[in-house]
């Protein structure tokens, strides 16, 4: 399961994206294999970053696993 944030508040799990297409230059509408689809005012590009995992994406993951490692310190300090 690998979830990616598309948007401030909608994280998706990637292994259920069945398409992604572009609706027009700023939006764009997202399939899911259970037939779910989002409709998102967001480029088709910035979308698609997301999913494969971009720079700015892997930024977050990594302050993510910073975050996750200095809790384990804090809470276990040997």
């Amino acid at each position: 399961m690998k979830l990616v944030k598309i948007d401030d508040d909608l994280y998706l799990n990637s292994d259920f994206i069945e398409s992604v297409e572009a609706d027009g230059k700023e939006s764009t509408i997202i399939t899911m294999i259970s037939g779910e689809v989002f409709s998102l005012n967001l480029p088709t590009k910035k979308v698609l970053d997301a999913i494969c995992g971009s720079e700015e994406h892997l930024i977050e993951c990594e302050d993510a696993e910073n975050y996750r490692r200095d809790r384990k310190t804090i809470k276990d300090p040997y």
